[in-house]
């Protein structure tokens, strides 16, 4: 299996271990990845009843189906996402996620489609997020001026908690098909959940080996044979850092990976920002990001610390024409293939920031799949929640964003 390099440069490790060493940090930090690994977003991964149980529900529900649309934001959409891009482009069905309500696109988008042959999948945690809720509405105002309102019902999967809020029961008035959300998993941390895994399956990913990657963390770290989510949590609430470093930048080098960033900003900001604390995240693209956010990174402030996330592009892609590039002087790219040069800048903008003394660390994967994504994911997971427990905020809740959904309502009303 996969096995995941991460490296760190710049950094004393000799110090950090001391910290991480501390006898009474020791203690803490086993009872925490004790109550991780055992925590609901963790323990669904050894469902494996529940798991095949979904898998047969969705291979019935996709039948004689090719398209569909999944309804959810935030981490209702954002996990699934992270997981079907590494397909690029090689899913089994289309999908299409709606994760915004500009109502220009939303119309537009939907227009394309004979809605009949359409699945839909509507998630919704609380079942009262008005996004979500306004989208469903809209597809029912389309099939009720059609008189076809039975048949979209049939063709509707609702994921959400089971109490009495606004989506459960237009779901059980209707007799759509809905399935439970896990109370107590938060959206962002739902990932291994039939959340992600739904969207996964109608992917065609092999959502066992998602589970077998996060499970080989989980062991390794119950078998105190894993502790680079210790590692960071502890370099960033360190003496060295916590003052000096305000934002955290996530550098990945694959196309694979870009819908991982946009996951991993939701999991890392909505979970550490709180009580005047945190660390701004950004997630930044290589290569495109070298043409526009570099010099910043290199000449800029001070105050960021980089993970860079690679993977081996050597002999990868098309291959470049020789003759022409050599004709032109450009001699050192004629003949190789586009992975090359992928690979050559991935390793120069490393080595350009250690030889700078920034302090940054590299994951390397050497396959970008199933298996080492679960295992990606669940890092990021641990990392983000111990590193909130060693800053003494709530990894789990979200209370700033209540206001704005407060005046949202107002506003409407």
């Amino acid at each position: 299996m996969n096995k995941l390099a991460i490296n760190y440069h710049n950094v004393d490790m000799v110090k950090l271990k001391k910290i991480i060493n501390i006898e009474t940090k020791v203690k803490i930090q086993e009872r925490l990845n004790h109550d991780i690994v055992f925590s609901p977003a963790f323990r669904v991964i050894d469902n494996k009843k529940l798991l095949n149980q979904t898998i047969n529900q969705i291979n019935h529900f996709s039948k004689n189906k090719k398209n569909f649309f999944i309804f959810g934001t935030g981490g209702s959409n954002l996990g699934s996402k992270a997981l079907i891009n590494i397909l690029q482009g090689k899913e089994k069905n289309n999908l299409s996620f709606y994760d915004n309500i500009d109502p220009i696109k939303f119309k537009n988008s939907i227009n394309q489609y004979d809605l009949r042959t359409v699945g839909y999948i509507i998630i919704s945690k609380s079942g009262k997020t008005l996004e979500t809720l306004s989208q469903f509405a809209c597809l029912i105002e389309i099939f009720e001026q059609k008189n076809q309102l039975n048949d979209f019902y049939k063709n509707c999967i609702l994921i959400t908690e089971n109490k009495n809020n606004p989506l459960r029961k237009i779901g059980v008035k209707n007799k759509c098909k809905i399935l439970d959300h896990e109370i107590n998993i938060g959206g962002r941390f739902s990932v291994f959940s039939n959340v992600g895994m739904i969207p996964a399956i109608l992917a065609g990913l092999d959502v066992q080996k998602i589970h077998d990657g996060a499970k080989n963390i989980l062991d390794s770290i119950l078998d105190n044979k894993f502790n680079q989510h210790c590692i960071l949590a502890n370099l960033f609430t360190s003496n060295e850092l916590l003052k000096k470093v305000t934002i955290s930048v996530l550098m990945t080098y694959s196309d694979s990976l870009f819908h991982y960033g946009k996951w991993y900003l939701q999991l890392w900001a909505e979970s550490i920002g709180k009580n005047n604390k945190g660390i701004t995240p950004l997630h930044a693209i290589g290569t495109t990001d070298q043409h526009s956010q570099l010099q910043l990174f290199l000449e800029g402030p001070k105050d960021k610390f980089f993970t860079f996330i690679t993977t081996n592009h050597s002999k990868k892609g098309l291959k470049i024409n020789k003759n022409i590039l050599n004709q032109y002087n450009v001699s050192y790219l004629a003949g190789k293939y586009m992975g090359d040069l992928m690979q050559a800048e991935q390793q120069a903008t490393i080595d350009t920031f250690i030889k700078n003394k920034f302090a940054l660390r590299e994951i390397n994967i050497p396959t970008i799949d199933e298996f080492s994504l679960g295992q990606l994911m669940t890092l990021a997971m641990f990392e983000t929640i111990t590193t909130c427990n060693y800053l003494g905020v709530d990894p789990f809740n979200q209370p700033a964003v209540e206001q704005g959904k407060v005046l949202t309502k107002l506003y409407l009303s």
